[in-house]
């Protein structure tokens, strides 16, 4: 079962996985323009940009180990819990894009994300796009959650997963905050995608929002 421990983000594996290969797809290109936050209690901030080549629809190039795969692969099945009980399937956002934002209530960097994310929300109402937004909170630390998810009025869909649940160890999830791109079949498109705020601007990432128009 996946365990993780919010004191200890392994800065050195990811700068050997995502700094070491070089890129496949430009499109992939853009999950690099995260600036890697260390999130633990001090929730020190340290930042590493990259520069990032806009969007090409089918160009390739070689690419880090998190890529689109050649064959579309299928998102496992998760069942969890919205703020009020209610439970959702990822079958229940079939039919649409799926942005989704994996976080947790201790982790500062994924707190900043936050306005941005319901920033895009209200820009892509219209569009086909589902944003779901799910907690790796410990499940004591589940009241937290509640309490943030209200004030903070996060709309989407808010997703309980925790520890306990098998949610981060069937997704790979090795730091936070990660986002996650499926198509309207629930496939994996982007394993690694480029968060909501552009660390270099301070405002919305327009790499995402270049890529979220292309959903149709």
């Amino acid at each position: 079962m996946f365990i993780f421990d919010e004191r200890l983000i392994d800065i050195i594996k990811f700068f050997n996985t995502y700094l070491k290969n070089k890129m496949k797809t430009k499109l992939l290109l853009l999950s690099m323009f995260f600036t890697f936050f260390s999130c633990n209690k001090s929730e020190q901030k340290i930042e590493e940009s990259a520069e990032i080549e806009k969007i090409d629809s089918v160009a390739k190039k070689e690419s880090p180990e998190s890529e689109i795969p050649k064959e579309l692969i299928k998102a496992p099945d998760f069942s969890l819990a919205d703020i009020n009980g209610k439970r959702f399937d990822l079958s229940d956002f079939k039919g649409k894009y799926v942005y989704m934002d994996i976080w947790a209530t201790w982790c500062g960097p994924c707190k900043v994300q936050i306005p941005f994310m319901k920033e895009l929300e209200k820009q892509f109402h219209n569009a086909p796009i589902h944003f779901v937004s799910v907690s790796l909170d410990k499940l004591e630390d589940k009241p937290i959650w509640e309490k943030m998810v209200r004030e903070n009025q996060m709309s989407g869909v808010q997703l309980f997963a925790g520890r306990e649940d098998n949610f981060g160890f069937d997704y790979k999830i090795e730091y936070i905050p990660t986002f996650i791109i499926l198509d309207k079949e629930g496939n994996i498109m982007i394993d690694r995608a480029p968060a909501p705020m552009d660390y270099q601007t301070g405002g919305i990432n327009q790499q995402l929002v270049d890529i979220l128009k292309m959903m149709k």
